[in-house]
């Protein structure tokens, strides 16, 4: 993708979120059966949220082409690698929305907190992906500024579905995790 095109899809995504969170907030209070304004981006809605991801959320076995593929790929990083489930189409497109709740979440409500993107460098594991940019790093290995990628916190929560038992805080924690790197 080059700047030009990351620079148009970065508009794009943004022109999208109030439609993508909408339909989400809609379809997640129907099947839940509750109010719509308890989606309000608190840090409470993520469980609800969540939990109703649990409940629609479903996977498939990995295509035979993709499979090998990966176990190309773990002949240099090892079997941990060779995924023989993933999420249908369905379900990958409901985490980018849940992605976007989040992030809405964070930016409506920390001021210093704002959706952004970057194109450099090149090699950065975020690259010319909508990230939110505000927070804090300060630990024993690394001190400075840190962007967080909202589809990070849904695919690390949505690992649990393949490695253990998902529960209804897994987003929960990690947002408020991350509001603690969040400066005064």
């Amino acid at each position: 993708m080059t700047v030009k095109q990351a620079r148009a899809q970065y508009e794009w995504f943004i022109s999208v979120i109030p439609e993508r969170v909408n339909y989400l907030k809609k379809r997640c209070a129907e099947d839940l059966k509750i109010k719509p304004d308890l989606l309000d981006y608190s840090a409470d809605s993520l469980k609800l949220l969540w939990e109703w991801f649990i409940g629609v959320a479903r996977v498939e076995k990995t295509p035979p082409d993709e499979l090998e593929k990966m176990k190309e790929a773990a002949k240099v990083f090892g079997e941990s690698f060779i995924n023989y489930k993933q999420f249908t189409v369905v379900t990958q497109y409901i985490m980018r929305d849940i992605a976007v709740y989040i992030g809405e979440s964070f930016v409506n409500n920390y001021p210093k907190l704002k959706w952004t993107y970057c194109n450099l460098p090149k090699n950065y594991v975020n690259s010319r992906e909508p990230v939110i940019s505000g927070f804090y790093i300060k630990d024993e290995f690394t001190e400075g500024e840190m962007d967080v990628n909202p589809m990070g916190i849904v695919t690390g929560a949505g690992s649990k579905f393949f490695t253990g038992k998902p529960d209804k805080n897994d987003i929960y924690n990690s947002y408020t995790d991350l509001i603690k790197r969040i400066p005064n």
